[in-house]
């Protein structure tokens, strides 16, 4: 997406499985792979779009990526054992995307006590142990 002054664009990418290293905490953080911007993403964004064609990398950073490792989607609505508790978490890189439509989702919790404009029972807490997952199949 465009990105401040200038036509800065940001982007990323994760590494591969077998070269993403393990990391627990911020201090694990310190080793980015800013190659793989020469590597993955100038050749994606060129191939797409030439006028990337003089694109260079400005700066680089390791961050971590939250998710719900289950699904790879989010949880929205009441906790069912913690009474005032509405969830709205776990949306991975889709909650930037997603984020206008849960919010309105949770002001319609609070308001009316139930969803009005769409139906997201499937995003429920309760899908878990229900064995009702919304899969997302389209993680990249």
């Amino acid at each position: 997406r465009p990105e401040g002054k200038g036509a800065r664009f940001l982007c990323g990418v994760s590494p591969p499985a077998d070269q993403d290293p393990d990391c627990r905490d911020n201090d694990d953080l310190d080793v980015v792979q800013c190659d793989l911007f020469d590597e993955v993403v100038w050749p994606a964004l060129y191939e797409r779009c030439e006028a990337f064609g003089n694109g260079k990398q400005v700066a680089c950073w390791a961050g971590f990526y939250d998710y719900n490792t289950v699904d790879q989607n989010g949880i929205i609505g009441p906790h069912p054992d913690v009474p005032n508790l509405i969830l709205c978490n776990g949306f991975s890189g889709h909650g930037l995307q997603q984020a206008p439509a849960a919010g309105r989702a949770v002001a319609e919790l609070v308001a009316d006590g139930q969803f009005q404009a769409i139906d997201l029972h499937r995003f429920r807490f309760e899908r878990f142990a229900d064995g009702e997952l919304a899969l997302e199949r389209n993680i990249v």
